[in-house]
């Protein structure tokens, strides 16, 4: 075998609440950071009055402990005589800045009211030409993420930019801890991209536009109806005509979670859809349809549903009409729907390939047309070529690491489900695979794998950063191959041979991305390239 003897990485997560002590001395020292920043301060007890008054509480309580506990006994007999420096050695590391937490929790509603901003009077409008379908996860059913020519060689930052959320006296805050693991989607000279900003148990996200060439604001929201987004791990697809961008909400232990529609020229909600599971899966758009399926909530260690165990519905989109729903055990997967027939992954507890007739009267026929089982979850995107589905799957996800991993990419017919072919991998391929010439796909162990795509016999298979997994997927244009690692290298490899051709660090390089989460796909748009980061924001590269 050409992938030789891999090593499965298996990541470790601890308790951040099992370290009090350090959790306490954190919140003193974040209320200190506050006070550093009064406009930050003012915030906090204008909009959430609890928290800094806590904080304020415990430090006078901690004064108070310090001051009047026994201290120990000096030869002179005096309290405060002898002092004594105690630091807490027993700590273990977590990657989370408490400052940065606080900062996000004291973040609050705004009274109800959409939180968006004009179109900056000093940008030229945004003009958007007519697209011949519907723009989707890595553009289309072929997940290339590509339109256009691919940037030469020598990548150059033109921009980065990180979302805003605007305070109740109207000031922008920019949110720099936001993380982006969804991917965007480029409609003429717009760019539009959702965040994650974590604070567990909770997560927050901002759906935002800007400008392709220069980064700059259109609009962005950050609530709806008063209450703040959730975390966004789905990426935006937008309608024919750009109109109307869909996104689906919330992480994969999220409940009562939305599908939204947001009117892009306007930056208002159109309107929202909401669902008992999380929506982490991409939507599909048809005839003025939206696709999409929730997700279930499962348990971590044994992965079963705890609840209803996932579904896949139809919305139209002129009004938010829900049109049908259809059970599919853990439809995580991102749908492709062509000529009246959506195809989707079903994950843990399904392990199948299913495809639904999506006409809303049935006429005697059943909502499934076929269902074809796998050997693993199938929670990637569903590509599509010709009369071809082709789907990546494993015994992983994008948090979890089986100690035995093993993945599958399989291709299969699209009128009945009959298996062409299944490839073996080394490890899930959890990102979308890009129908090219070969096929594209990345593998959770650390190598992007080309694929003879008659046959899935391996053509080449490389590493884009030691061992660090890959779970974004890879965008393919002018021959070449655009993938990520987890650690946050953009590498550039050529298509014919899987040779490296360039890399290029995406994080920021004074804060690198210790979570692994850097799983935003690149997207290439006439030139340019956007990719999400975990600490660099939403970025914009251009060739020399």
């Amino acid at each position: 075998m050409m992938f030789g003897n891999e090593v499965a990485v298996v990541p470790i997560f601890v308790n951040a609440g099992a370290a009090l002590l350090p959790a306490m001395a954190a919140g003193l020292a974040t209320f200190v950071a506050l006070l550093f920043k009064p406009k930050a301060l003012l915030a906090a007890c204008r909009r959430k009055p609890a928290i800094p008054l806590a904080l304020l509480s415990i430090s006078i309580a901690v004064g108070a402990l310090i001051y009047f506990w026994p201290a120990p006994q000096a030869s002179t007999g005096k309290r405060g005589s002898s002092t004594q420096a105690t630091t807490s050695t027993g700590a273990v590391p977590v990657y989370i800045d408490w400052t940065e937490v606080a900062l996000a929790r004291i973040k609050a509603k705004a009274n109800g009211q959409l939180q968006t901003r004009e179109v900056p009077t000093d940008l030229a409008p945004a003009t958007p030409t007519a697209a011949t379908q519907a723009v989707i996860f890595r553009g289309d059913a072929l997940r290339r993420g590509a339109v256009g020519a691919a940037p030469t060689i020598g990548l150059t930052e033109q921009w980065a930019y990180y979302p805003h959320w605007v305070d109740d006296d109207g000031s922008i805050e920019t949110v720099d801890t936001a993380m982006m693991l969804s991917s965007p989607a480029v409609f003429g000279n717009r760019v539009y991209a959702a965040s994650c900003e974590l604070d567990p148990p909770d997560s927050y996200g901002i759906v935002f536009c800007v400008d392709a060439l220069t980064g700059e604001t259109i609009w962005s929201v950050d609530q709806i109806d008063g209450e703040e987004l959730m975390g966004f791990f789905s990426s935006p697809a937008l309608t024919e005509d750009g109109r109307y961008l869909l996104i689906g909400q919330g992480l994969h232990p999220d409940t009562n979670c939305r599908l939204i529609c947001i009117d892009t020229q306007t930056g208002e909600v159109h309107w929202t859809v909401q669902s008992e599971l999380h929506i982490e899966s991409s939507p599909a758009i048809e005839d003025g349809v939206v696709y999409v399926g929730a997700g279930a909530i499962e348990d971590p260690a044994t992965h079963k549903p705890i609840s209803h165990t996932g579904y896949v519905m139809a919305v139209r989109i002129d009004d938010g009409e829900v049109l049908w729903e259809h059970d599919v055990a853990d439809p995580e997967s991102s749908p492709v729907v062509e000529d009246g027939v959506l195809y989707i992954g079903s994950g843990f507890n399904g392990k199948a390939v299913v495809a639904l007739r999506t006409a809303v009267e049935l006429d005697g026929q059943d909502r499934q047309l076929w269902s074809t089982p796998t050997p693993y979850p199938i929670t990637g995107a569903v590509t599509k070529k010709d009369d071809i589905i082709y789907v990546g799957g494993g015994n992983g996800d994008f948090v979890f690491r089986d100690p035995n991993p093993a993945g599958v990419v399989m291709a299969l017919n699209a009128k009945d489900g009959s298996v062409k072919w299944t490839a073996e991998m080394p490890d899930a391929v959890l990102g979308a695979v890009a129908a090219d010439r070969y096929l594209v796909a990345p593998v959770a162990a650390g190598k992007i794998v080309a694929l003879d795509p008659n046959n899935g016999k391996p053509v080449w298979s490389t590493a884009l950063s030691g061992q660090a997994p890959i779970l974004a997927g890879a965008a393919v244009a002018d021959d070449q191959v655009f993938g990520v690692s987890h650690d946050g290298y953009l590498v550039r490899l050529d298509l014919n041979d899987g040779s490296v051709l360039e890399k290029v660090y995406i994080n920021a390089k004074t804060r690198p991305g210790e979570q692994g989460l850097s799983i935003s796909s690149p997207m290439i748009y006439e030139g340019r390239l956007y990719v999400g980061s975990e600490t660099g924001g939403l970025r914009c590269y251009v060739g020399q």
